[in-house]
């Protein structure tokens, strides 16, 4: 087997971490809301390819199929558009699904106002967090290895079999009577200054304004200090316009489903997510939703 050099090996990690981190996002950003009894009516993983759908692409639709019956779908407008820009007619499909709708055959529901997918912006916080992750890789390297050497040709392969052993944490490194390089080597120190807890502090707040966007608590995960009023307000203010952009529309199509085929499915906050952040009874913002009289969702101090 051929062994992996240094730079395929860098790639690599920086895809996985990059990977990592967009699959990390996505979980949160595909478990904000429930669909209740959605599942009972269109079959089992509706609700979860319904918000996948919504994720990817911005836009979804809930139809009644002639032979299979209530199917949530990914949706693609077609023909042309009306005088309030949406479609006249619709392209409803998924693997093993294709066909066209009038508009008002269907419940359209959207991601947000623009229909913009969430993946758009979560994988901007993933390559932020990624290149962030990834200096700190770097920089903690450099405390190790704080040197650069020069040699001739001739000392060049057994100083990389040194640094091998160096750089895999062997605790002695043994030589011959041959190894004598000193004479051979010019050692430049490059004093490398130790960025790493810079670093964190700067990935958490890219963390923190993407749980900000998907409309996730995230005021004091990492302050030690209480943080004053005015900055608790302003961040509920925000994480609660966030969230009420993605909940809107989704709401809005709940109710016409039900409407339109007298169904009773709910829409509704999944407050479970807060476990993944470890937000305790303690923390400034409680995670709890209350309604008001458009279906807005607040949250209270």
């Amino acid at each position: 087997m051929k062994k992996m050099n240094e730079t395929d090996l860098a790639m690599i990690i920086n895809n996985k971490t990059y990977i990592d981190y967009l699959d990390r996002l996505k979980l949160l950003a595909v478990s904000l809301f429930k669909w209740k009894g959605l599942d009972d009516v269109a079959g089992f993983g509706a609700s979860r390819f319904l918000e996948l759908a919504l994720y990817e692409n911005g836009r979804a639709c809930f139809v009644k199929d002639e032979s299979k019956g209530y199917l949530a779908l990914k949706v693609n407008p077609t023909d042309k558009l009306n005088v309030y820009n949406l479609p006249v007619k619709v392209l409803a499909w998924s693997i093993g699904y294709n066909k066209t709708y009038d508009f008002d055959d269907v419940v359209y529901i959207m991601n947000n106002e623009l229909e913009l997918p969430t993946s758009n912006t979560l994988s901007l916080f993933a390559y932020r967090l990624y290149e962030t992750e990834r200096t700190i890789d770097v920089n903690l390297i450099a405390q190790k290895t704080p040197v650069l050497i020069e040699g001739d040709t001739k000392t060049i392969l057994t100083l990389k079999n040194v640094y091998m052993q160096y750089s895999g944490n062997t605790p002695f490194i043994f030589g011959n009577k041959q190894f004598d390089i000193s004479n051979k080597l010019n050692v430049l120190k490059t004093d490398a200054p130790y960025l790493v807890d810079k670093l964190e502090l700067h990935k958490h707040e890219i963390w923190n304004e993407a749980l900000t966007y998907l409309g996730i608590d995230n005021a004091n995960t990492d302050k030690k200090e209480r943080l004053i009023t005015d900055e608790v307000e302003s961040n509920n203010d925000l994480i609660s316009y966030y969230l009420n952009c993605f909940y809107k529309t989704r709401k809005q199509a709940c109710d016409l489903i039900n409407e339109k085929y007298e169904l009773n499915i709910e829409i509704e906050l999944n407050k479970e997510i807060t476990n993944l952040l470890n937000i305790s009874e303690d923390d400034i913002i409680n995670y709890e939703d209350r309604s008001g009289e458009n279906g807005e969702i607040y949250y209270n101090n």
